[in-house]
């Protein structure tokens, strides 16, 4: 039986144990940066091992797996400590705070040949392979475009977090964006080239409030109290329009859209568009999607594409990703899914993007 680590207590750690253990693996240890919700998130998984230290606990435990569920800030560090020792790596986007971390990070694990994984879970998002085969198949002939419009109506008085901060590995594109890449990537089979855009901060300054270690807590302060406490700088894009060019396979190229925004909030879900020259594809719902229809140009009418229904979309992704992997490390499978390169690319076209935007 594999063995595997967890970094990270927060929402994705508990996700990520769940879906380790869904694949057979079994969890010997968890580690968080903070002892309270790290030992509180241990007992209620039943992980009777929880570190502070994690460096240590890789040394003693020697992990075959070791996830990495924290903010970009420590992912370079961990991913080059426990690559060296051997231990196959899942990682969460963003992959690094820049492409020259992503590419360290990718080097670290090639040179140690060892199975990497790379966090855009929403690439398992259902029905996104129902796309990737209609596209395959010339139900909306050419690619031409793809799209994608994300309003989350945040509040202004969200407490400070990671975030916020570019230096933990914040901002809309390393967490949003990232995933609407690997999306588009995987529908068109697309490569990705170059990138160019606008950000913007929205907001510099945000209260302080309570410290956050799971986003299903993350609530907006009362005015009231956040005018009484304590605000911190925000140095880290919330909203993002970016223009993307992706080389298809066949030949030709693909532009794609990006469009997220943290604070403003739109009467329609988010939704994710493929558009061709005989027709388009339109989820509704962004990134998990819960809805998929398909138009023919010709007959001017939309038609209902049915979709796998699951509980969870959010853990079904963590769940499918660690599948692939473990299937991949025993060498049965796991073909296809997201790699550190991809998490390379990203942020490589990140950069680019806060690049173009700071001119």
């Amino acid at each position: 039986m594999l063995r595997a680590m967890v970094i990270g207590t927060g929402w994705a750690g508990e996700g990520y144990v769940a879906a380790l253990r869904s694949s057979g693996v079994r969890v010997v240890a968890l580690c968080g940066r903070s002892p309270e919700p790290a030992y509180a998130l241990g007992a209620r998984l039943g992980i009777e091992d929880v570190r502070t230290d994690w460096r240590v606990a890789i040394d003693q435990l020697a992990p075959d797996i070791v996830v990495v569920a924290t903010p970009a800030g420590p992912h370079c560090e961990i991913v080059e400590y426990a690559a060296a020792r051997g231990a196959h790596l899942i990682c969460e986007k963003p992959l690094g705070r820049s492409a020259d971390e992503a590419r360290r990070m990718v080097a670290a694990v090639e040179r140690a040949g060892v199975k990497h994984a790379y966090g855009a879970t929403t690439r398992y998002a259902p029905g996104l392979s129902q796309a990737r085969s209609l596209v395959a198949d010339g139900a909306i002939g050419e690619v031409r475009e793809v799209e994608v419009v994300s309003h989350f109506g945040m509040s202004p008085l969200q407490p400070y977090c990671w975030i916020h901060s570019l230096e933990q590995g914040g901002g809309v594109l390393g967490n949003v964006y990232t995933h609407f890449l690997a999306q588009a990537q995987y529908v068109t089979a697309g490569i990705p080239q170059w990138a160019s855009g606008h950000t913007d901060l929205v907001v510099t300054r945000v209260p302080a409030g309570p410290a956050v270690h799971d986003f299903r807590t993350w609530e907006p302060l009362d005015a009231t109290e956040a005018a009484a406490g304590e605000w911190r700088d925000n140095d880290a894009e919330l909203a993002a329009t970016v223009i993307t060019e992706l080389d298809l396979a066949g030949g030709g190229k693909v532009s794609a859209l990006f469009r997220a925004s943290a604070f403003t909030s739109a009467r329609a879900d988010g939704y994710f568009a493929i558009y061709g020259t005989t027709g388009t594809l339109h989820f509704d719902g962004y990134p998990w999607f819960h809805r998929l229809q398909h138009l023919t140009t010709a007959s001017g009418r939309w038609t209902e594409i049915a979709i796998p229904a699951v509980d969870d979309p959010i853990q079904w992704g963590w769940k499918r990703l660690a599948a692939d992997l473990v299937a991949d490390i025993a060498g049965s499978g796991g073909e296809g899914y997201p790699t550190f390169r991809d998490g390379y690319v990203a942020n490589r076209l990140i950069d680019q993007v806060r690049a173009a935007a700071a001119r």
